[in-house]
């Protein structure tokens, strides 16, 4: 297998096992769906069995996610209660694969590209395995020297990051609107105005005007 196919079987393996770990379902009950033995279930979430289309569309049926969480590569958004230390540990392989994906991309050896950015192949093999995280300073000099930004390691619009991202943007705005209309907004009871405010919002001028002349002559 190329190095390349490698990398992505590796990044396969890591969305199998967050969609798993996000439905909460064992490799075993998994395995039994798909009929393949726990060990195969569990190699495929290490990369070194690369199980085939059918069986992902079993696997994104029965664990309730989208097929497009097996093309991505962004963790998904767990309940209120966030295991942090699962998250961290996916987040930590997942920047490691994508470390290596953009080296091999390249076509950087791994001792060339630790020596192009002043540390050891040994530490740059842990970094893309995920076995020792990849400290921030590193991780910027690495992403330089390949082309990337850091954005490009970091989750996207639709990970448990982005999720937060958007939620804290979401309070900072509501904080800024006036008193009268965070009470409104509050209100259950005015759901139904804001609802149809919604749907008003993307609305062409065509119709907004038919509804606009339709309420003027109910009123006149």
């Amino acid at each position: 297998m190329k190095e390349t196919d490698v990398t992505r079987a590796k990044i396969l393996g890591v969305l199998i096992q967050d969609a798993r770990k996000y439905a909460r379902r064992s490799v075993e009950e998994c395995a039994e769906v798909l009929g393949l033995t726990p060990q195969r279930f569990k190699e495929a979430e290490e990369g070194t069995n690369i199980i085939s289309l059918p069986e992902v569309e079993v696997l994104a049926m029965y664990l309730d996610v989208p097929m497009a969480h097996f093309w991505g590569s962004h963790a998904l958004s767990d309940s209120p209660g966030n295991n942090y230390k699962d998250l961290l540990q996916l987040r930590h392989r997942m920047v490691g694969v994508l470390l290596q994906q953009a080296r091999l991309t390249a076509g950087k050896g791994l001792e060339e590209m630790a020596k192009q950015v002043g540390i050891s192949a040994e530490q740059l093999s842990q970094y893309e395995s995920g076995q020792h995280p990849a400290p921030l300073l590193h991780l910027e000099k690495l992403g330089q020297a390949l082309g990337y930004s850091v954005n490009y390691f970091m989750e996207d619009a639709h990970g448990p990051l982005a999720r937060h991202e958007a939620e804290q943007k979401m309070l900072k705005r509501l904080e800024e609107l006036p008193p009268s209309m965070q009470k409104f907004i509050a209100e259950p009871v005015n759901i139904a105005y804001l609802e149809t405010a919604m749907r008003l919002s993307v609305m062409d001028v065509k119709r907004l005007r038919g509804i606009a002349e339709a309420i003027l002559d109910i009123t006149f």
